[in-house]
């Protein structure tokens, strides 16, 4: 080998290095910036104070004509057992947002080919969230009065709002959709089909245990759960249909990229 064979031979382990750290920045912050425009979407949907009220009180109604079993009963039941209230709020605080980092860092780490269907499904999640924020303003249920509701996380703990709605860095009446559900069934999938072994398949009980966390909190009610959820299927069945057609057209596509490809 010559030498500038060898040297280009050294090289090039750091240029592909390079093109990694570069791409996975680069990826970072196309999360960021969609993570950001979400939030502050969420921000100009705030103030509809009344609606959001209106609409509770309407879906509490709904609930109970669907024969939905009642959030404050099973609340007043669950808070007959020691323990669980901070091991909840712990969950809903702690769990979803760290919990989904952990999983877009898995598939873009070791499930490479994956991550432009799970970064579009998460992208389009939080567009159609995004678009129910400004049509269907949402307090949650513990803020409806009437009920026996209690909020567990102000009264013991730990607290993702800031005491008055308006103020902190959440919109406090955009209870409907909850994405906790929504991505706690994203991840649920893609361990389940991106993964190996027997016990990937105990990650099913994440979205079951989100559900329960979030409504036994009274930061959501049921039909928002089903939303959620509904929304991350429907965003997988695009992303599904989506990279169907790509692989019927010439040549190989970003759906279908290498494990490798560090561009996607």
């Amino acid at each position: 080998m010559t030498r500038s064979g060898a040297e280009e031979a050294t090289l090039r382990p750091d240029r592909r290095t390079l093109h990694l750290v570069l791409a996975t920045a680069v990826q970072i912050g196309v999360i960021a910036v969609v993570l950001s425009v979400y939030e502050y979407g969420r921000h100009l949907a705030d103030g509809r104070s009344a609606q959001a009220f209106a609409n509770a009180r309407w879906l509490w109604d709904a609930e109970r004509a669907l024969r939905l079993p009642d959030e404050s009963s099973l609340q007043k039941w669950a808070l007959g057992w020691d323990g669980w209230v901070r091991a909840a709020n712990e969950y809903y605080v702690r769990v979803h947002f760290p919990g989904t980092t952990v999983f877009m860092i898995w598939v873009w780490v070791r499930h490479r080919r994956a991550w432009p269907r799970v970064r579009a499904a998460i992208v389009l999640s939080l567009v159609m969230a995004l678009a129910v924020h400004f049509a269907f303003p949402l307090a949650p249920p513990r803020m409806l009065s009437g009920h026996g509701l209690v909020d567990v996380m102000r009264i013991h703990g730990p607290s993702a709002y800031a005491a008055e709605p308006g103020s902190g860095l959440a919109n406090q009446f955009a209870a409907m959709p909850s994405l906790h559900v929504g991505w706690a069934l994203l991840v649920a999938w893609g361990v389940i089909r991106y993964g190996r072994g027997r016990w990937r398949y105990a990650i099913a009980a994440h979205p079951v245990i989100t559900l329960l966390v979030v409504v036994l909190t009274a930061n959501h009610y049921w039909l928002d759960g089903v939303a959620g959820a509904s929304i991350v299927l429907a965003a997988l069945g695009l992303t599904s249909t989506v990279a169907r057609l790509s692989d019927r057209g010439p040549g190989r596509t970003v759906m279908s990229a290498p494990r490798d490809s560090v561009g996607a």
